[in-house]
């Protein structure tokens, strides 16, 4: 998995299409070495809600993917 923003911001899009289909946790590897962190995407959705999180792609393609720059 990247530690870039673009595969957080897919992540987040799907994580509630992952949860439908029974999925409990995902979580994110971000860093390297000793400051390796796992991002919990589950815990982010439950704080943002779906609607937000599915905008969150759009507002990323907007302001930096990697794919438009």
């Amino acid at each position: 998995m990247s530690n870039g923003t673009d595969s957080f911001a897919l992540l987040l899009h799907f994580t509630p299409y992952f949860q439908t289909h029974g999925m409990k946790e995902i979580r994110q590897q971000y860093g390297t070495g000793d400051k390796r962190r796992m991002l919990p995407l589950h815990q982010a959705i439950s704080r943002l809600g779906t609607p937000l999180a599915k905008i969150m792609i759009k507002a990323h393609v907007l302001t930096g993917d990697a794919c438009m720059s």
